[in-house]
Order: C-alpha cells, then sequence, then structure tokens
C-alpha cells in the first residue's frame, strides 16, 4: 500500500489536468517540458481546453512551411508551452514524442477565455548565412530539419535561445521561421551611413578573385589605393576614387543579391560590383566587417577582411 500511494504522489507531482469540454479531467504529463535556455525567447506552460487539436506553421501565415510535411498539428492534452503572441498568432512548443518537440504557431484563439499571454516582440535584424545550414522547429531536441539554406542566403534574425537563433526566410519562395546555429550567421549592414563607415581603411583579399587586388585602401575623400600583382608576378601600386550607393535587388546583376553597388575608377576604367558587408562582434565591444564583392550574376565574388 505503502507503495501504491508514493507512485500516486510522484505521478501528482508530475501531472498537470486540464478540463475538457466534457466535464471530464485530461491528464497531462509535463515532466519532459524542456527549460528554455537564456536569450530573448521566454516561454509559460499553459493549460488548454482539452480534446482540441491545431494546425501548426512555421510561421504566422497558412502559407508558410508547415512541418510533418504540411501535417502539423497539437493536441491540447499535452503540454503547451506559448511564447507571445503576433497579431492573431501564437508562438508555441509541444511535444510530438519524447524524442521530438515542435515550435510553431497556432491561433491566438485557441487560448482559453480567462488566459491572457504578452506579445513576442521580436527584432528584425538583417543577416547572412555563412555556410550551408539545416533549419530545425526543435532546436532543443531532435534538431529535424524544416528547411536548408545554402551559403550568402540572406535572412532575418528575429531572436535568441541559447546558442540558437531564430530567424525567417524562405525555402523555394515559401516562407518559414526556425532555428540555426548562431555561429553560421552574420550580420549585414543595411544602411548607406554605416556602410560608407564601415567600408573605410585598409583591406586584404581572403578569397576570390573579382578584383585583381591582394589590397584595397578605401578613403574618407572617396580616394582609393590598392595593391595589384602582375601576370610576371610584379606587384603594382594604384589609386583611382570609389561611391556607393544602394542596389535593387530585383535587377538581378549580381549573384548574392547585394545590398549596395560600389564603383570603382581607375584611370579610364570604371568598374561596378555589388557590395555587401558582413558584421560580426569583435573583442572588447569592436564590430568586425567583411566585404563580400561579386562581379555578375555568377557565382563569383572576393572576400575582403580587415
Amino acid at each position: 500500500m505503502k507503495k501504491l500511494l508514493s507512485l500516486m504522489l510522484m505521478l501528482t507531482l508530475l501531472c498537470t489536468t486540464a478540463l475538457a469540454d466534457t466535464g471530464t479531467v485530461i491528464t497531462m504529463d509535463t515532466s519532459n517540458v524542456p527549460v528554455i535556455p537564456e536569450g530573448t525567447l521566454h516561454a509559460q506552460t499553459i493549460t488548454f481546453t482539452g480534446n482540441q487539436t491545431y494546425a501548426v506553421y512555421s510561421a504566422p501565415t497558412k502559407k508558410s512551411i508547415r512541418g510533418a510535411k504540411g501535417r502539423a498539428r497539437v493536441s491540447t492534452n499535452g503540454w503547451i508551452q506559448v511564447f507571445g503572441a503576433e497579431e492573431d498568432w501564437m508562438l508555441v512548443q509541444y511535444a510530438i514524442s519524447d524524442k521530438q518537440n515542435r515550435i510553431g504557431y497556432i491561433y491566438v484563439n485557441a487560448l482559453p477565455k480567462d488566459v491572457t499571454i504578452t506579445d513576442l516582440n521580436l527584432k528584425h535584424t538583417a543577416a547572412v548565412i555563412n555556410y550551408d545550414v539545416e533549419v530545425t522547429d526543435d532546436p532543443l531536441v531532435s534538431q529535424t530539419p524544416l528547411a536548408k539554406l545554402t551559403e550568402n542566403t540572406k535572412v532575418t534574425c528575429l531572436g535568441t535561445m541559447g546558442t540558437w537563433t531564430y530567424i525567417e526566410g524562405k525555402e523555394k519562395d515559401v516562407l518559414f521561421r526556425g532555428f540555426v546555429p548562431t555561429e553560421c550567421l552574420s550580420g549585414t549592414v543595411t544602411t548607406l551611413r554605416e556602410a560608407e563607415k564601415a567600408i573605410l581603411g585598409s583591406w586584404k583579399l581572403y578569397a576570390g578573385s573579382s578584383i585583381n587586388a591582394s589590397r584595397i585602401v578605401f578613403h574618407e575623400d572617396g580616394t582609393v589605393t590598392g595593391r595589384s600583382t602582375l601576370e610576371s608576378g610584379r606587384e603594382v601600386e594604384w589609386n583611382g576614387s570609389w561611391a556607393m550607393d544602394y542596389y535593387d535587388s530585383n535587377r538581378n546583376r549580381y549573384w548574392n543579391d547585394s545590398e549596395f553597388e560600389l564603383t570603382l575608377a581607375r584611370g579610364t576604367t570604371v568598374e561596378l560590383y555589388g557590395l555587401r558587408i558582413c558584421r560580426q562582434p569583435g573583442e572588447n565591444g569592436m564590430t568586425k566587417y567583411a566585404l563580400v564583392l561579386s562581379d555578375g550574376a555568377k557565382t563569383s565574388g572576393m572576400v575582403l577582411t580587415e
């Protein structure tokens, strides 16, 4: 009898209950509810009306990618964590099995009438993928792939969860939101004011060959100097001028959908390049930049680093 009482007590501590429409009590196991790692996303476990299921989407629109081959649903008879609301939607996490969870959106009207939640208040920061990566809607357990992104794909960073960053992007022109390792991302400069400051200084070639130069120095007065290697192996110095403006990616002129267009004038030659400026945190709170230049719609380009 003592063993039976102890077992019943343990079950009581591990479980919560939800009242279904029929008045019956729905018992749900909350022993595997994950702890949300430190970051900008926070969640609370909420008890929903039992015996209900709701369609789950990766982003707050029915046109977004939907997990489980387009059949993702959440049952209110299991635990549900709620991160917050975004207009008519709310971001939730729930268990599919003991080995897999899912984070996605359901309509906010699924909440019990006496429950209120806060807004998500997501940030929207431009970034670029540094290398091919899989996006997941389950960062804390299975890391099951939701979508795949290739190097230099533009995304929007929405929040953080431990070593993961919550992003918005597109796969084959279909919207999604999901998680990628933070290390695979670089922030991108999107304002001309920051770009014109970030480009100043001396840069050395890291990879690529769009511009025949091993080092380029951009000066604040609009002049540029550089060093190039001739076919004979002899190095020569050159000078000219530079200018920058926003680039309309709808022109499809550069392979990496550059944010800016860089004009270099050397003697009688004027050259145009697509320019993306990536940023990453450096030591002592400093920001490190890299210039990604492209000269055409093919996958050619060069990376300059400080």
